[in-house]
């Protein structure tokens, strides 16, 4: 298939529907992405110098690893206060005990071969170049900085892990001659796909999610697709170019024409050996009801409800292989012992 009349076809609007009451998808929210990191000190300071604030620590000792969370608190009227399980478009740096100090350890950052997958993950600024100029005076290496490229619009941060932190405009324009990190949202997170149709499809059908965003590049042959939960972000602004860039909890999927005609998985989950990205999670009113909601339409499991000593947590496979953590959102329905 044309890429083409791939375009044209995952643009019609869906017809297949669902009326299960007891879950909504239109409620779900995209509450994290989950990556490995080596050495939380580093992190930590990394993001929050990008002005994020850690809300959540999970530590469990009896499996030697701990969690971080952490988000902008700019958008407070949309996130919620009463739970983080509420909130849209957090990042879960998950620390191995012992990494710090192990020299041979190192994680994967999705874009070297043969290990490309997980992308990147984007934040939106108001000021871009005051924001880049801030990042590089801190001594932060870049992957891609304004001036390079034929692409002037966009940068890309490295974190201490050498993971891709895309930066770009809230904006058509700036917002200000100078930059404030509180300001900032952390926007989409981007994943590699072999079939754009049938993960569009997965993540529209299935999970419940919108597309409100095409980018068709026929000249470097890959298209990009941004997704997301509308109800958990404003509504978007006429005239403007990049509407969504002031939203939080996108997930922008990348599809290279032709990788469909490839035999076999394409890319790297993550979660194979050697690991880095973990996973995306989705936030749902009802846990049990959603999980029977996804049994019943077929969708593979990495982990049931009732899989293992967690059961308050599950894990889809998405058509490439990537993690979909399943969790229950507190603030709708409180349930579980966070």
């Amino acid at each position: 298939m044309s890429w083409l009349r791939l375009s044209q076809r995952v643009l019609k609007p869906l017809t297949r529907s669902f009326t299960m009451a007891a879950t909504d998808p239109s409620t779900y929210k995209l509450n994290h992405t989950m990556i490995r990191v080596k050495d939380p000190k580093r992190s930590l300071d990394f993001y929050k110098f990008l002005g994020m604030s850690l809300i959540k620590k999970m530590d469990y000792p009896e499996w030697k690893f701990c969690n971080y969370f952490l988000t902008y608190d700019g958008p407070k009227s949309l996130q919620g206060e009463t739970h983080f399980t509420d909130r849209n478009a957090n990042i879960e740096l998950t620390h191995n005990y012992g990494t710090e100090n192990d020299p041979n350890y190192s994680v994967v950052n999705g874009n070297t071969e043969p290990h490309r997958g997980f992308g990147h993950l984007c934040i939106s600024v108001d000021n871009i170049e005051a924001a880049c100029k801030r990042i590089e005076d801190a001594g932060y290496p870049f992957q891609k900085k304004l001036t390079e490229g034929r692409m002037r619009h966009i940068a890309f941060a490295k974190d201490p892990d050498g993971y891709w932190v895309e930066i770009i405009r809230r904006g058509d324009e700036d917002l200000g001659p100078t930059t404030d990190p509180s300001s900032y949202r952390l926007n989409h997170t981007m994943i590699r796909v072999k079939d754009a149709e049938a993960s569009l499809k997965y993540y529209q059908e299935s999970l419940g999610m919108k597309l409100v965003r095409t980018s068709e590049n026929p000249e470097n042959k890959f298209n990009l697709y941004f997704l997301a939960y509308p109800g958990s972000n404003p509504p978007i602004k006429e005239g403007v170019k990049n509407a969504v860039a002031e939203w939080e909890g996108l997930l922008e999927l990348t599809w290279n024409y032709g990788t469909e005609k490839q035999e076999g998985p394409v890319y790297h989950n993550g979660n194979a050996e050697p690991q880095g990205f973990g996973h995306i999670c989705i936030t749902v009113d009802d846990l049990q009801a959603a999980c029977e909601r996804f049994e019943s339409l077929g969708l593979a499991w990495k982990k049931r409800l009732t899989d293992g000593r967690m059961h308050n947590v599950a894990f889809l496979l998405d058509p490439d292989g990537y993690w979909v953590e399943v969790i229950q959102n507190e603030r709708i329905k409180p349930s579980a012992n966070w």
